[in-house]
């Protein structure tokens, strides 16, 4: 097929506008390892919390702040990354604990994508914003 005149112009136009639209990170899979975790008496200790926060964009507090009251067990930090959770809490209910996080604080309801942000509104309500389908939905503030 001969391109005319008013095509070449048309792909040059097209390509110019692409240029200008920004890169974005598409994670449309998103990889999250494993807990790596260690299991100590009546105690669990979580070496890759922050690994984990950090591919998921979030805060890391607010993961703890999740997985506290799924696991009614409190933590503390004891530096390097690596939280302590009373009782002993078996690496499977550490990865459903935070597959169940990413359904409700992370994927999309919409596009089921995770590259979404929490945003907090003026009356406190706590938001899922997606930054692909641009949906906008209300979750459980912590």
């Amino acid at each position: 097929m001969k391109e005319t005149g008013s095509d070449e112009g048309y792909l040059e136009w097209l390509d110019r506008g692409l240029s200008k639209v920004p890169k974005t990170e598409s994670r449309e899979r998103l990889n999250i390892p494993s807990v790596e975790c260690v299991v100590e008496k009546n105690k669990t200790i979580v070496q890759n919390l922050n690994q984990i926060a950090d591919l998921l964009n979030r805060d890391v507090k607010h993961l703890l702040k999740y997985m506290t009251l799924r696991l009614a067990a409190p933590y503390s930090e004891i530096g390097e990354g690596r939280y302590v959770f009373k009782g002993r809490i078996l690496p499977k209910q550490l990865d459903t604990v935070i597959a169940d996080y990413i359904k409700a604080y992370v994927e999309c309801p919409v596009c089921k994508r995770p590259d979404t942000k929490l945003s907090r509104e003026k009356r406190g309500i706590v938001q899922l914003v997606c930054l692909s389908c641009g949906a906008v939905s209300p979750v459980k503030s912590l």
